[in-house]
């Protein structure tokens, strides 16, 4: 059989490739929350009819219309996971194109076995749906052991999202990798081309799979860039806490000093007062130096620190901040990691309240408690804006968000380190986060 009858590939080899590739990353990737149960299935059964339907129609075009009709199909992929999954466009964009050539490999090698076994060992197939039976094992075969490598380097961090840098990369691979492979299509005498199929098919496939294997790659190299940035990150802040903590406490010893002098000479002027009006302000004066003393005091030396630093800014910003605190709860913590869970705790806080007009709604109050073996933290603070939460965590609303949502990171992380969990979330626009420290464990 003469093996150049086979060189263009059925176009439904390759839309049907492109479909699962394109439902791989809508399984593996959150999906959007306004797209949900039938109106899915919809969406899949007309993105599939669709890009079967379009390359059936076009299989076999004039070499002239070729990349115009593959555009038109990556641009079907692409609207079909921006539509599905829970991504911004660039994120789509970097999925649509790690899916196009693994579609692309799929329906290559596919293709090549076929031809392998009609050409070479034509007198073994005897059965017409041995081709359908091939291609549904290929498929399986290929598809399957994407989703488990896809789960299992997504395991349970979360991705960030992607930036400019990053998706024009794999779109340059991703060009890179469908001109080389289908250069012997377009024009069999260049110096990367193939006048005969067996070779075509067998440079097709070993591009596309050294494609692949590139874009997983950088895919897993992107990740650790990201892992290790937030992981130092969080390392940071946890040092910058601890570090506005020493500050805060070197400048409180000092104050206190003052104000333990200053005790002692009010003591002395009320002695030698001569009026009646004149003990009467020092008794003032000294009922409020008692009153500061009396501040801030809940057992634990880091906490009121943190406290006290945190109720002078609050003060100066017009913000009414309450706090009942039993400080020794928090004695099996470590210091780093209790300035820099209530640091972050409140610095939220205090965001979310400088963000407000009024001033009488500027309000946060804070409580430590033990409740059923539990400590428990709960922060308030009046809010107005809407807040988008994710399993119970707000997330932050600025746009680059790799760069930004640090600070509750780090609060999950340093509650995690203790076996705890963090919830949140908003009523009558009052926003809660609320967190549970098993006391039994440590």
């Amino acid at each position: 059989m003469n093996g150049m009858t086979f060189v263009n590939t059925p176009g439904y080899y390759y839309s049907i490739a492109y479909f699962l590739a394109a439902f791989l990353v809508n399984r593996t990737n959150k999906q959007r929350d306004d797209v949900k149960g039938w109106k899915r299935w919809i969406i899949h059964i007309v993105f599939l009819g669709g890009i079967v339907g379009f390359m059936e129609l076009t299989d076999g075009v004039r070499q002239m219309l070729f990349i115009p009709c593959m555009m038109v199909s990556i641009s079907m992929l692409l609207f079909y996971i921006y539509l599905c999954c829970d991504f911004g466009l660039k994120d789509a964009g970097y999925y649509c194109a790690r899916a196009f050539i693994c579609g692309e490999f799929a329906a290559s090698l596919c293709w090549q076995i076929y031809f392998y076994f009609i050409t070479i060992r034509s007198g073994d197939i005897k059965w017409f749906g041995w081709k359908w039976l091939e291609l549904l094992g290929v498929y399986v075969s290929v598809f399957g052991v994407l989703y488990f490598l896809e789960k299992y380097l997504k395991g349970e961090t979360e991705e960030n999202s992607v930036n400019s840098r990053e998706l024009i990369t794999v779109i340059i691979i991703t060009a890179a990798v469908f001109v080389v492979s289908n250069i012997s299509y377009l024009d069999q005498g260049t110096l990367f081309s193939s006048r005969f199929a067996g070779e075509m098919f067998t440079i097709r496939t070993l591009v596309d799979l050294s494609g692949m294997a590139v874009l997983y790659a950088y895919h897993i190299q992107m990740r650790e860039l990201q892992m290790k940035f937030e992981v130092d990150t969080l390392q940071n802040i946890l040092e910058m806490q601890y570090k506005n903590y020493q500050l805060s406490q070197e400048s409180i010893e000092i104050v206190n000093q003052k104000y333990h002098d200053l005790k002692h000479q009010i003591t002395l002027l009320k002695a030698e007062a001569n009026s009646e009006k004149s003990t009467q302000y020092l008794e003032q004066m000294e009922k409020e130096i008692k009153s500061y003393e009396a501040q801030n005091k809940t057992g634990n030396k880091v906490l009121d620190a943190v406290l006290t630093s945190k109720s002078l800014y609050c003060q100066n910003k017009g913000i009414v901040f309450t706090c009942v605190a039993d400080g020794t709860l928090l004695n099996f913590m470590a210091e780093m990691d209790i300035s820099a869970l209530f640091g972050n705790i409140l610095d939220n806080a205090i965001e979310g309240a400088e963000k407000i007009p009024a001033k009488e709604k500027r309000l946060i109050h804070l409580s430590v408690a033990e409740q059923k073996s539990f400590l428990r933290i709960r922060v308030e603070n009046y809010c107005e804006e809407k807040i988008v939460f994710k399993n119970g965590i707000p997330q932050t609303t600025k746009k680059d968000k790799r760069f930004h949502g640090f600070g509750m990171k780090s609060i999950q992380s340093t509650v995690k380190k203790y076996g705890g969990s963090v919830t949140a979330g908003v009523r009558d626009n009052w926003f809660e986060l609320r967190i549970l420290i098993p006391l039994h464990v440590v």
